[in-house]
């Protein structure tokens, strides 16, 4: 397994990570989110060994991280960076051996990724001419075509339709099934509550989020109702204890404050709508969604995250 104890990086005076501290394990996806600023780059940037932290330090299976342990891992970075002019294999071929493999294993495994992501045919392509989901597949690619046993994924679906997104997803999850250590950073709650074992949330370089998603949902108790809804709905923000209503094409999300009874929030509601002339179809008490747990987290200032960490 990976583990980081006590991380801290300084840029200056600003304090980028707080005295971090987390696990990532075999044959498990870690989700690493956080609002811009959060801290996501620098771990992400101390993880790669490309800067070293102020204090703590970093173990791979129980010994220190070392300079060699870096070829043991693979990176698909946020911002692509393929070069353009040179074909997918003469690409794939530079990549792969600066991660030490040698020719021959470079055409096996470009051979067996190309086949596996239906892109034989663009094997002696210019990067130029690929569409922007196969360019990123390319990337996808230089990232695990040297089986390492750690990967990094930075908004790996970024540019993909439905279709793509669902190919990487599986071969995300067969990569998983073979145990490598599967570190996954992204802005897409919904993403993250599917395909994470387990989430970290930084928010001004502190860590107050840790655990799986069913762990951190109960924790924020039973705050949000899923209607089948049919009608204008604009009557519910007018409802005491009613937070928020976000519409998701036939059905609403309401968040609704902790203490408020929800009976009587339903009876309400029911009411209303009612009155109102619409339809409600469906209606269930949900946990609340990572992506509300996000929104209500990220806006705390710095001083209230310690704080959140010790309720959880």
């Amino acid at each position: 397994m990976l583990q980081l104890k006590n991380i801290t990086k300084r840029y200056g005076k600003f304090l980028a990570v707080n005295d971090l501290s987390f696990t990532a394990e075999e044959g498990k996806i870690l989700g690493i989110i956080g609002p811009n600023g959060a801290g996501k780059s620098t771990t992400i940037r101390i993880v790669m060994d490309v800067l070293k932290p102020d204090s703590g330090e970093i173990l791979l299976d129980g010994k220190p991280f070392c300079d060699g342990d870096t070829d043991l891992m693979g990176y698909l970075p946020e911002e692509r960076g393929l070069y353009k002019k040179q074909t997918v294999a003469g690409m794939l071929t530079y990549l792969g051996e600066l991660k030490g493999m040698n020719k021959s294993d470079c055409d096996k495994q470009i051979d067996y990724w190309l086949n596996k992501f239906g892109l034989s045919e663009w094997k002696n392509s210019k990067l130029e001419n690929l569409s922007k989901g196969m360019s990123q597949k390319i990337q996808f690619i230089s990232a695990v075509m040297h089986s390492p046993k750690i990967i990094f994924l930075d908004e790996p679906f970024s540019g993909l339709d439905p279709v793509s997104s669902d190919e990487l997803m599986k071969v995300i999850k067969e990569l998983k099934d073979k145990g490598l250590i599967i570190l996954f950073s992204t802005h897409v709650m919904e993403t993250a509550e599917i395909i994470c074992d387990h989430i970290i949330m930084l928010n001004h370089g502190n860590k107050i989020l840790d655990g799986t998603i069913n762990d951190i949902r109960s924790q924020f108790g039973n705050n949000m109702l899923t209607l089948d809804f049919n009608g204008d709905y604009t009557f519910l923000n007018s409802i005491k204890g009613i937070i928020d209503v976000k519409p998701r094409g036939n059905q609403l999300n309401i968040t609704f404050e902790k203490d408020t009874d929800i009976d009587n929030l339903i009876v309400t509601i029911v009411n209303k709508a009612h009155e109102n002339g619409c339809k409600i179809s469906g209606l269930k008490v949900d946990n609340p969604s990572l992506h509300s747990i996000f929104v209500s987290i990220a806006g705390k200032p710095a001083s209230e995250d310690i704080q959140t960490t010790k309720n959880l």
